[in-house]
C-alpha cells in the first residue's frame, strides 16, 4: 500500500496529456489503473488519494461516507478559482444527502426522459437551422463556435429563460469559473457576475412569469418559501454552467475524434437505427470522458478502499475519465469502437445521487447533433492539420479552442 505523496502529479494536477495521444488521459493517470492508490498534496497544500479503477470509482461515489461539501476540511477543491465561488452558493454539486435529494426533486421534471423526448423536435429543429446556416455560409467552417457551442447553448438559454443573445457574456464568466490558470479573485468577480446576472432574470420572471425552469423555480420554491433567493440564484447558476460547457466540448471533440477514425464515422453516415445510435453516443461519451479533473469528495468516516484505509477528514479525487479506461470493464478500452457491447456503462456522468442530472438531454443532443451532421455533410473533413489543433486542457472540461472543418 502507499502512503506516499506523488511528487510528479503533485506539482501540476492533472498532468499534461501526451500531444501524440491527445484523446488519452495523461500517461500518468492511466499508470494508477494497475498500482495501488496514490495520493497528491494539490495546489493549496490539501492532500487527496488519487480514485482511478472503475470499481472503486463507482464504490466511492455510492457511498454515504464521502461527502460533496467543499466547506469540510479536507475537501480537495479543483483550483483557486473553483474555489473562490465556495460560499456563493449551495446547490446541487455541494450538498449532501437527504438536502440534496431535496433540491433535485425540484429539477427531475425538466430533465426527465418524457419531457427530453418532448424537447427532441425544437433540437432537431435547432441542428437544422445551424448546418443550414453553415452551408449557406460554405466551407471552411469554425466548427466550435458555429455549431458544437451553439446548440447546447440554445437548448440550456431556452430550458431556463436566459436570453440567447447573453451568450457570450456567461460563457465567457463560465470559461473563469471553470479555468484552472485564472487566480482566485478572477473566479470570485466571475462567479459573482454570474449570480448577480441570475439576480436580474429572476426580478424579470418575478414580474411576468413564463413557461420556463426559472420562472417555475420563482413561482414554486422562491415565492413559496422553499428556497432562499440566493438558492435559486445559485441553483440557476448551475444549470447554466454545466447545461452548456460539457456538451459544447463533447459534441466538439467527438466530431474530431470521428473525422480522424473515418470508419468510425461511416457507421453513422451509413444511417442507425436508434439503439445503434445510443450505443455510438455512449461509446464517444466513454472514449472522450470530458470531465479531466476529477469528482472531489472528503470521507466523513474511515473507509477502505483497494486495501487502502482511507482515514475521515482526508479528500480524494475520482477520477471517472480513468475508469473509463479500465481494461477490466471495457477491453481494448483506448480504442474507440462505436460498437462496443457495454458502453452503456461508462462512468461519464458518474453515479449514485450524484449522477448528472442532464446526462439524458446532453446524450439527446449528441445523437440529434450527429445523426444529422454525418447524414447532411458529404464529405465532411478537417480543413486543417490534425496537429494544429489546440486542446484546451487548463478547465474542468477537456476542449478544443478551434475546430476548422470543410465538407
Amino acid at each position: 500500500m502507499s502512503t506516499d505523496f506523488s511528487a510528479e502529479l503533485s506539482t501540476k494536477f492533472p498532468p499534461k496529456r501526451n500531444s501524440a495521444r491527445p484523446f488519452d488521459p495523461p500517461d500518468q493517470l492511466l499508470a494508477l489503473l494497475s498500482q495501488p492508490l496514490v495520493r497528491i498534496r494539490q495546489w493549496d497544500g490539501v492532500n487527496a488519494w488519487l480514485i482511478a479503477r472503475y470499481e472503486d470509482v463507482r464504490s466511492v461515489l455510492n457511498s454515504a461516507n464521502f461527502s460533496a461539501d467543499p466547506r469540510k476540511p479536507g475537501y480537495p477543491e479543483k483550483s483557486a478559482a473553483y474555489g473562490a465561488t465556495v460560499g456563493q452558493d449551495h446547490n446541487l454539486r455541494t450538498m449532501d444527502e437527504p438536502e440534496h435529494g431535496v433540491q433535485k426533486r425540484m429539477l427531475l421534471q425538466d430533465f426527465s426522459v418524457k419531457r427530453v423526448n418532448e424537447l427532441r423536435p425544437a433540437i432537431q429543429a435547432k441542428v437544422d437551422q445551424l448546418l443550414d446556416d453553415m452551408i449557406a455560409k460554405g466551407p471552411p467552417a469554425e466548427f466550435v463556435h458555429d455549431f458544437a457551442l451553439a446548440i447546447p447553448t440554445m437548448v440550456i438559454c431556452e430550458l431556463l429563460g436566459v436570453p440567447y443573445v447573453d451568450r457570450d457574456y456567461f460563457a465567457e464568466q463560465t470559461a473563469i469559473c471553470l479555468s484552472s490558470d485564472h487566480p482566485a479573485e478572477e473566479g470570485a468577480a466571475a462567479g459573482r457576475n454570474l449570480s448577480e446576472y441570475i439576480d436580474r432574470l429572476l426580478d424579470v420572471k418575478e414580474a411576468a412569469p413564463e413557461n420556463d425552469l426559472l420562472s417555475r423555480l420563482v413561482v414554486e420554491q422562491l415565492r413559496t418559501g422553499a428556497l432562499s433567493r440566493k438558492d435559486v440564484v445559485g441553483l440557476a447558476r448551475l444549470i447554466l454552467i454545466a447545461g452548456h460547457e460539457t456538451t459544447a466540448n463533447t459534441i466538439a471533440l467527438s466530431t474530431l475524434a470521428l473525422l480522424i477514425n473515418p470508419d468510425q464515422a461511416q457507421i453513422l453516415r451509413a444511417g442507425t437505427d436508434a439503439a445503434t445510435l445510443s450505443n455510438a453516443i455512449d461509446e464517444l461519451l466513454r472514449y472522450l470522458s470530458v470531465t479531466h479533473t476529477g469528482r472531489r469528495r472528503v470521507a466523513i468516516a474511515d473507509v477502505q478502499i483497494n486495501g487502502q484505509l482511507i482515514r475521515a477528514g482526508e479528500g480524494v479525487i475520482i477520477l471517472t475519465n480513468i475508469a473509463d479506461r479500465d481494461e477490466r470493464i471495457f477491453d481494448g478500452a483506448a480504442k474507440l469502437d462505436l460498437k462496443r457491447k457495454n458502453a452503456r456503462n461508462l462512468m461519464t456522468f458518474g453515479t449514485g445521487s450524484h449522477r448528472c442530472l442532464g446526462a439524458f438531454l446532453s446524450k439527446v443532443e449528441l445523437e440529434i447533433a450527429h445523426s444529422t451532421l454525418w447524414r447532411r455533410l458529404p464529405g465532411f473533413r478537417l480543413a486543417c492539420p490534425f496537429e494544429q489543433i489546440e486542446f484546451i486542457e487548463s478547465g474542468q472540461v477537456l476542449g478544443v479552442r478551434r475546430l476548422p472543418v470543410a465538407w
